[in-house]
């Protein structure tokens, strides 16, 4: 949710000053005993939360008596109202309350985490609608099933055109950069970053924190890894500790095979030997931020997204889940999200090609009871 660097390195610092409420609650909220998991000391935006579960986007606040005074409850306020705003319901408890009665304050959590206003993707966060611009030799490319390449335009103009249209983000993704073992084109990103005012994904070629620092200060506001990330899974955990888990997007390239779906290497070249739940559950537990999930069966067939295993992926991590390959028609957009209630979809040929627009997807979405951004 845009926290800095800095914010989560003092909410890792603040986990080891907890308070005797904030532990006393902690004892019944780790481990997912409440049927949930909550993290503590957790940052959104520029606050810090004292736990927070993502899964039902609640925030629980325990307060000592410094919250008493007018100026700490001023605060309180306008920080309740600003988390409020992205969707996330926040319940507060006085430390007495944790002390004396515990056991209503733990009916409280639960209720909360059982009511249907309570629910992922209910009263949550807004689903993103994300354009994708891979590329190559600095053009735009698409695809069947990742082969068969045709030009789809100029990366920055289309970069410009979806921050117009109200995209809520981009990816930009440079599909040849680890197969031909070179770097992702940093002129390129920054031409592309100039014309958007919306978050901004770059990946390709991504092998080591270098990498991923220059995207960085090239004006990427998230780095996406893939290949380097199954081949050296440490990669991960240097990452999310370097630059914050909110910068580590995992793309995860699968095909089913034998009953099985299996993770793909290389823009899909290489199959591995490693499940694909299996590796994004690891991703997820070595500090990835988000799983950006591609079914290369789906990729530019137009015929819908795979809506069965992405649910089963987002019904099994805490963290965002964006969908990816399959996108024919608006009506594949409300399908993904009311069947897998994942948190974004992406696709990259209908959006090019002026099939589908972002603004007519985005009414279409919200006749359908889902929540986006307004346009």
């Amino acid at each position: 949710m845009g926290a800095d660097r800095l914010i989560f390195q003092n909410a890792a610092d603040l986990r080891n000053h907890m308070t005797q409420a904030e532990m006393l609650l902690w004892g019944h909220l780790k481990g997912g005993q409440l049927g949930a998991k909550f993290r503590r000391r957790h940052p959104l935006g520029i606050y810090i939360a004292d736990f927070y579960c993502h899964q039902y986007k609640v925030v629980i606040e325990v307060d000592g008596t410094i919250h008493n005074l007018p100026d700490v409850a001023e605060n309180d306020i306008r920080r309740q109202l600003s988390i409020e705003k992205d969707g996330i319901k926040v319940l507060r408890f006085a430390n007495e309350d944790i002390f004396n009665n515990i056991e209503r304050v733990l009916s409280t959590i639960k209720n909360e985490l059982s009511s249907p206003a309570g629910q992922r993707g209910r009263g949550g966060l807004s689903k993103r609608i994300i354009p994708c611009l891979d590329v190559k030799d600095g053009r735009t490319v698409k695809g069947v099933n990742f082969v068969d390449l045709r030009d789809a335009g100029d990366p920055a103009e289309l970069a410009w055109n979806y921050s117009q249209q109200g995209a809520d983000e981009l990816v930009f993704l440079d599909i040849t950069a680890t197969h031909e073992r070179r770097k992702t084109m940093i002129e390129l990103v920054k031409a592309v970053a100039r014309q958007v005012n919306i978050p901004f994904t770059i990946g390709g070629g991504i092998n080591e924190i270098g990498d991923a620092d220059a995207l960085l200060n090239a004006g990427a506001d998230k780095i996406s890894i893939n290949s380097a990330a199954v081949r050296n899974p440490a990669l991960i955990d240097e990452l999310a500790r370097a630059f914050g888990v909110q910068f580590v997007v995992i793309a995860v390239d699968t095909r089913r095979a034998e009953g099985k779906n299996i993770v793909h290497l290389n823009g899909g070249r290489i199959p591995t030997e490693k499940e694909t739940m299996d590796w994004i559950l690891e991703a997820e537990s070595r500090g990835a931020g988000e799983i950006l999930l591609t079914s290369m069966d789906h990729d530019g067939t137009k015929g819908g997204f795979d809506t069965a295993f992405l649910k089963e992926v987002n019904d099994a991590v805490n963290i965002p889940v964006i969908a990816s390959g399959g996108a024919g028609n608006v009506q594949h957009f409300v399908d993904v999200f009311q069947q897998s209630n994942v948190d974004a979809a992406l696709a990259a040929s209908v959006f090019h090609y002026g099939e589908i627009l972002i603004p007519d997807l985005k009414r279409i979405l919200k006749q359908n009871q889902i929540e986006v951004r307004e346009v």
